[in-house]
């Protein structure tokens, strides 16, 4: 029997061109999506394309695939690879019995508490955190773990909302704008970061692999460069992979692409007894592995380019894949094959600003393999999250520290020239000369 699916899609690019990897001429599809998600889809192969101005709008959505179940008959598989489509995809799969991750499922990869709380019982170490709903409990968070700590929502991405707190001054500004019916606290971990993105079929890992971050997401929302190194300690790659092994399993993560993240910090002092922590992570030397947070996704970013670029394995289409059950052959990572890395330079500080000229670093800097600059003309908004950038670069070497130093010499060369929208650029006829990032080496 041919498979009946329902894909949400919110995506506008070559991401949404799910015939590439769903065969239409086979299954039927049928879609929800945006009006800016609507042009990559393949109008005549698909059987049904409902637009939604809200994807997050439950009641529209079940009504809308009511429609569609009526018209066409039941579905047996949702998809919906974007994060803030899980939601509705869920509470779609509830309500019409159809297989797959419902509301408490969902909630297991979507709301910080949830995830923390179910990676704590797995035994493994997490940061101390708390839902905080009012300002009395962000307080009482604030008065038993000190400064500074985390405020951000329960189910948010791309850093939206989140606030590293380093004083009571600050706390008192943001608590009286913020709304905090979603948010969580959580401990501040003073570690390195490190993303890992996998394939995990059937509950077997397939392929992963570990990322050293320069920076976080939050500091490049908030205006610094952004950078992501592959890891190639083989050591470390063993315990960040049975980490991740652990957290997949406690999340119940058999049939996903995942995007994990985790800090590299020191153990604390001490018998290790401390709230929030479990006694799993910490096999290196003086240093333990702390969840931070999960997504059952694709990372976003530079991190579905760089895995197609340099180790030829499409996320995107693994997601669907495996979600669908389909057959993925995907060969374990080669430790002794490439490093891959990336960098992503932050829009200007002033914005929306027009963008006059951008320097071009390819055959200029080792190791450097593509680069995505915006052309003259392009109006940065602010609004582009790590999508609409202001440089994007790609490297391949032999080893990490050569993208180290591709990536410091990167950072040394950049330029953009740009100008605030509504103004002329300060030298008539040429360039602006404004600096359009603070980058640190």
């Amino acid at each position: 029997m041919n498979r009946h699916v329902l894909i949400i899609n919110r995506w506008t690019n070559s991401f949404a061109e799910y015939h590439r990897y769903v065969d239409h001429t086979v299954d039927r599809v049928a879609y929800l999506t945006t009006a800016a998600g609507r042009p990559p889809l393949d109008e005549e192969l698909a059987e049904d394309i409902r637009v939604l101005s809200d994807l997050s709008d439950t009641a529209d959505v079940l009504a809308q695939t009511a429609q569609l179940v009526e018209l066409y008959g039941p579905f047996t598989h949702v998809l919906a690879l974007s994060e803030f489509d899980l939601e509705p995809a869920g509470e779609i799969r509830r309500h019409f019995g159809i297989p797959g991750r419902g509301p408490e499922e969902v909630a297991a990869v979507r709301d910080k508490v949830v995830m923390k709380g179910l990676v704590a019982a797995a035994g493994l170490r997490v940061p101390a955190f708390a839902e905080t709903p009012t300002a009395g409990r962000v307080r009482e968070f604030a008065a038993r773990h000190g400064y500074p700590f985390v405020l951000k929502p329960r189910a948010g991405a791309d850093s939206q909302g989140v606030h590293v707190v380093r004083s009571e001054t600050q706390l008192d500004d943001l608590l009286n704008d913020a709304g905090l019916a979603d948010a969580q606290c959580e401990e501040f971990i003073d570690g390195a970061l490190y993303q890992i993105d996998g394939v995990v079929k059937g509950g077997r890992l397939l392929t992963s692999r570990a990322w050293r971050c320069g920076g976080s997401c939050l500091d490049f929302a908030t205006g610094t460069a952004f950078s992501s190194v592959a890891n190639d300690d083989r050591d470390f790659e063993q315990r960040v992979t049975d980490f991740a092994e652990r957290v997949c399993a406690a999340l119940d993560l058999t049939d996903d692409v995942f995007h994990l993240e985790v800090f590299r910090a020191p153990r604390p002092s001490g018998d290790g007894e401390h709230e929030g922590y479990g006694d799993g992570s910490g096999d290196g030397e003086g240093d333990d592995l702390v969840f931070l947070e999960i997504g059952a996704r694709a990372g976003g970013g530079q991190v579905r380019v760089i895995w197609e670029e340099v180790y030829g394995v499409d996320l995107v289409a693994a997601s669907a894949r495996v979600q669908l059950g389909d057959d993925v052959t995907i060969a374990p990572m080669d430790l002794d094959g490439p490093v891959a890395g990336y960098l992503m330079m932050p829009e200007p500080p002033v914005r929306p600003a027009v963008v006059d000229a951008v320097t071009s670093l390819v055959g200029q800097v080792p190791a450097l393999c593509s680069e995505t600059l915006p052309p003259p003309g392009t109006v940065l908004s602010g609004n582009g999250g790590a999508v609409h950038t202001a440089g994007t670069f790609r490297y391949r070497a032999e080893r990490s520290e050569q993208v180290e130093e591709a990536i410091r010499q990167t950072l040394a060369a950049y330029r953009l020239d740009w100008h605030p929208q509504g103004e002329q650029p300060a030298d008539a006829g040429g360039r602006a000369t404004r600096e359009a990032v603070h980058v640190v080496g």
